[in-house]
């Protein structure tokens, strides 16, 4: 029986409505995927005998697909796209061939086609191009997810080339090519995690973090109310920030370690917060059990500062919180005995936030930065933001926004009536809290 001609046509009108309300849905994809070009690709390893290729894992980026959706995610993935494509061009001319994976569009393949007998590019060249691409791209990768998120992810670079095989599918080559140079690049992310893990241990060993004090701002009057203590690493070693460096130190079993260190250099370096000024100190639930911040100690070291217990906020993490609950509410029930104060850290970064606020019922709530930026082109994040205001209202808890970085934020924020903030917009840290807050900056540029 043939088809109906109008049958087949309905069925061609239906794909392609379909396609078009998933591009209106997320977009489209920004480079053709790789099964578009084999013939293209196989054509040329025939032709040279030869063909290098570089795999730029952006496979970090899917985050941002996950808190903020695809057309986000593609936004960060172009950015990235247009630097690897612009680097490349100026390296090799533009005999290069760009693809994404068949399914993995997070993949960015660049096939550079060379002649077997050019040896010396496979051995020399290709390795060099692809260092200088991976120093290029981590330059530019706090820009390229800018405002989406907060620490510049990894972004692994692999190598590889495939020497043409007479008796062998073109196609078949490639694949391998493919998968050889995925496994190069998982190679480099092991290799550069050692590395940091190694740096970390001679951090520990040598003190060498400094502490910065940002402060926390009342929006209504701009009266500095306190200070939040944050560790550094040093300078050039990819761990400058608390992220990098707590994150290296969950995967390396060093995080009380790097805990403790940050609590004694942030106690050490508060000189100067002034008596109806509070300490935001950021702890783990592992603290309770360290002989340098018990209750004597603490208090101690609080008085030859001029404060009390007070004067301290111990700051948990949602994350946290959630994950070792039984932990910390044995670790916050045991500060609040004493007279500390409780912050709950990142409500609304994606977790539990109102199970913990209210199983904790902290002094502070302080609002993830991810629910501050770009909130006046948000009404949903607004909304969320007016219903965690009633939520602290019936805790008497203190809402505290993190990370104000524009004038737009700042007003949108205050409208909202949330009482206290902090970001660059209100004043970046300072290495003692007698300096004053530093002069904002603008929010850096894309």
């Amino acid at each position: 029986m043939e088809n109906d001609p109008d049958d087949d046509a309905r069925t061609e009108v239906t794909s392609v409505d379909t396609h078009d309300r998933v591009i209106a849905l997320y977009g489209d994809r920004l480079l053709p995927p790789l099964g578009q070009q084999i013939g293209t690709l196989s054509g040329l390893l025939v032709k040279e005998s030869a063909l290098a290729l570089l795999l730029v894992d952006a496979g970090s980026l899917l985050e941002i697909e996950r808190l903020y959706g695809a057309r986000a995610f593609r936004t960060a993935l172009e950015a990235l796209t247009q630097r690897v494509r612009t680097r490349i061009g100026r390296e090799v001319g533009e005999e290069v061939l760009i693809t994404s994976g068949a399914l993995e569009e997070e993949h960015i393949l660049v096939f550079i086609p060379r002649p077997r007998t050019e040896p010396s590019f496979f051995l020399h060249d290709l390795p060099r191009i692809a260092e200088e691409l991976r120093a290029y791209v981590a330059l530019c990768l706090k820009r390229i997810v800018y405002p989406y998120l907060h620490e510049r992810p990894e972004v692994p670079i692999g190598t590889g080339f495939a020497l043409h095989r007479p008796f062998q599918r073109p196609e078949a080559q490639i694949r391998k090519l493919i998968e050889t140079t995925i496994g190069s690049a998982r190679f480099e992310r092991e290799r550069r995690c050692r590395d940091r893990a190694a740096t970390l241990e001679r951090i520990l060993l040598e003190e060498s973090l400094t502490t910065v004090f940002e402060p926390i701002v009342r929006l209504a009057t701009r009266e500095v109310i306190g200070f939040e203590a944050l560790s550094r690493g040093p300078s050039g070693t990819g761990l400058e920030t608390p992220a990098a460096l707590f994150g290296i130190a969950e995967q390396a079993d060093r995080e009380y370690e790097l805990d403790s260190l940050c609590r004694r250099r942030a106690l050490a370096n508060a000189r100067g917060i002034a008596p109806d000024q509070l300490l935001f100190l950021n702890i783990l639930p592992t603290c309770i059990q360290d002989p340098d911040f018990q209750a004597v100690r603490v208090r101690e070291t609080l008085a030859t500062l001029g404060l009390g217990p007070r004067n301290l906020v111990l700051e948990v993490s949602e994350r946290q919180a959630i994950s070792n609950f039984p932990i910390f509410r044995e670790a916050t029930d045991h500060f609040s005995r004493l007279g500390f104060r409780i912050a709950l850290d990142d409500t609304g970064a994606g977790f539990s936030s109102l199970e913990a606020a209210l199983e904790l019922s902290p002094d502070f709530l302080k609002i993830d930065m991810s629910l501050v930026r770009g909130i006046e082109e948000s009404p949903e994040k607004q909304e969320l933001l007016r219903g965690l205001k009633g939520v602290a209202g019936k805790m008497g808890s203190i809402l505290i926004a993190e990370g104000i970085e524009t004038e737009q934020e700042l007003e949108v924020i205050r409208g909202l009536g949330i009482e206290c903030g902090q970001g660059f917009h209100l004043g970046r840290g300072t290495p003692s809290p007698t300096m004053g807050p530093a002069p904002s900056d603008p929010a850096p540029k894309r």
